[in-house]
């Protein structure tokens, strides 16, 4: 069943452009990012480089601390240690990572500069594309 996924590459399912931010971006201009894009989470950036990712549930804890969005930058909330794939990596290892990991995306990269993402919405639609084959069980 998952031979014909073991030879396809990240590059092929990942989407691109990337919404991303920079590490100065407030959190109400990143949740503005958020709302206007339907994504959950983003990558932040810094000369194309992944130095942090922040998520919708990052911003909804602060505000339920009742901190000012318009004032706390994204350097200040985003989860530092970012789990990347290379845009060469195989996608069943990626798919294994979203698992171990727990993460709802994760930025692909080429020579260490953001390239892509790929979410697990993406994973989904991927399997359903190339309709598997499921063992039948009796």
């Amino acid at each position: 069943m998952l031979e014909k996924f073991k030879s396809i590459k990240v590059a092929e399912i990942m989407t691109r452009p990337v919404v991303c931010a920079n590490s100065d971006s407030s959190l109400h201009h990143i949740l503005e990012k958020l709302k206007e894009s339907h994504f959950s989470g983003l990558p932040i950036v810094e000369e194309s480089i992944v130095i942090g990712i922040i998520s919708e549930k990052d911003i909804i804890e602060l505000f339920l601390q009742g901190k000012n969005l318009k004032t706390i930058a994204a350097s200040e909330s985003m989860t530092r240690d970012v789990i990347t794939a290379d845009q060469d990596c195989f996608v069943l290892p990626l798919m294994k990572a979203f698992v171990e990991n727990q993460v709802l995306r994760v930025p692909i990269t080429h020579l260490g500069k953001l390239v892509g993402i790929v979410t697990r919405h993406d994973l989904l639609k991927f399997i359903v594309d190339n309709k598997p084959e499921f063992p039948v069980i009796s």
